[in-house]
């Protein structure tokens, strides 16, 4: 049995702290695989490339490490899916794994208000990216159901990279900045061949 985390988000593009955080997240958590998840594009997002060129970009990144990967599961799907239906189809298609769902605080706040509220919190484990300091203590004494629940979840400080995000990596694209110190260079090549976010 594997122990694998499941990191999903639109990666547009992938930046430092994406790749970072994966890293730490394998080490710290001590997963035999990360597997990025990259949204479909039927999420009505501001400036959401196609999915090709997001998929793509991971690839490159994850060329480099045997133990991260990138999944297309969710453009196989010609409809937008919600997260229960994603957990689903990764919970069977990986059965036998040991499986965590990798989730930034920010989202875990929203959760009440998802599709499958009830079967997230109970059914699936998860790696929480703490994006302030007791952001999840804030989370479970507003939420009894997580809280009852916090054997699932493990808390993994982010705050590390939150000077770094896609949309800053776009803005700076835009306005031709240096972008360097938020995205490798083989990203920042594959963006000017296929001249991205311009």
């Amino acid at each position: 049995m594997s122990k694998i985390g499941f990191f999903g988000g639109s990666f547009n593009p992938v930046t430092f702290a994406h790749i970072k955080l994966a890293e730490e997240i394998v080490d710290n958590c001590n997963l035999d695989k990360l597997i990025f998840v990259p949204m479909s594009n039927f999420y009505e997002k501001d400036s959401l490339i196609e999915f090709k060129f997001r998929y793509e970009m991971l690839k490159i990144i994850c060329n480099r490490n045997k133990k991260l990967e990138v999944s297309d599961i969710e453009n196989k799907y010609q409809t937008r899916l919600y997260a229960i239906d994603i957990f689903e189809i990764i919970e069977n298609q990986y059965e036998k794994d040991d499986i965590y769902f990798i989730m930034g605080s920010d989202n875990l706040e929203k959760i009440k208000t998802w599709k499958g509220y009830s079967d997230l919190v109970t059914k699936y484990k998860y790696i929480i990216l703490e994006r302030t300091e007791n952001a999840f203590l804030d989370i479970i004494n507003n939420d009894t159901k997580i809280r009852e629940n916090q054997k699932n979840f493990i808390i993994v400080s982010n705050q590390n990279y939150n000077n770094i995000s896609s949309t800053l990596v776009r803005e700076k694209i835009k306005k031709n900045e240096n972008v360097s110190k938020l995205i490798p260079k083989e990203i920042e090549e594959y963006i000017k061949e296929n001249e991205l976010y311009k």
